[in-house]
């Protein structure tokens, strides 16, 4: 066991030049990721730059049971009216009872982002952005939403003409519903055909999903929950 944990911290030390330039390069490698998936779903790189680099963007997080799957969207509007879309998705994270490991790089694979990028034309940018608009995605969001790893949600953090702005979006919260640019999105989504969207579904509260029986470091003993503030997420 202690071999298999130091190939995968090696192998996460690993970066090419360009899992580098990407914004999501923090929380790509799993190691990396327990340390900064907070910031990134708070959209703190973001918020950082908003006004100074003269770009637009969005990104999205549906967080639909963490262990089982998460969607990230990187949208980047350009001045010509497209929009280049980065796709993420980490599935079944807490199903390791087939892992095969063949070469070291494999003890990563369940943990590891599939990926998939699209450049959505002007008619599909306006779409989705009126959508997003529509579902008043770029603030200000509701102050004290509580956001558990075992539940359904979005955040979205943006930064347009130098505003920045963040939402979130709980289920089965009346909100939840308000999220009016799910389905394209989903639709536009070029990770959608390979890994299915997990959808949302009633389940038991988070607090009743926890296992004050269960070792320690398992995955029913230690969940995690975000708070929403007035303008991004709390600290």
């Amino acid at each position: 066991m202690n071999r298999i944990l130091a190939v995968a911290l090696l192998g996460a030390a690993v970066a090419t030049p360009a899992a580098a330039q990407r914004p999501d390069r923090l929380v790509d490698p799993p190691i990396s990721r327990s340390v900064n998936w907070f910031a990134y779903v708070g959209g703190d790189d973001i918020r950082a730059n908003c006004g100074r680099d003269g770009r637009d963007r969005v990104r999205l997080v549906y967080n639909a049971r963490y262990t089982d799957q998460v969607r990230t969207y990187e949208l980047f509007l350009q001045p010509d009216g497209t929009t280049g879309m980065t796709v993420g998705v980490l599935a079944d994270q807490g199903n390791v009872a087939n892992l095969s490991i063949a070469q070291p790089s494999d003890v990563l694979k369940p943990w590891s982002m599939k990926r998939g990028e699209r450049i959505l034309s002007p008619a599909e940018t306006r779409e989705l952005v009126d959508l997003l608009q529509a579902s008043a995605a770029f603030g200000p969001p509701r102050e004290g939403l509580r956001l558990a790893d075992v539940d359904f949600w979005w955040t979205v953090a943006s930064c347009r003409a130098g505003t920045w702005g963040f939402q979130a979006y709980h289920f089965p919260t009346d909100g939840f519903a308000n999220a009016r640019f799910t389905a394209k999105l989903f639709a536009l989504d070029p990770m959608a055909a390979a890994v299915p969207v997990n959808p949302p579904r009633k389940q038991l509260p988070a607090e009743l999903q926890r296992d004050p029986n269960a070792p320690p470091n398992h995955m029913k003993a230690n969940q995690w929950t975000l708070t929403v503030g007035r303008d991004g997420l709390r600290r």
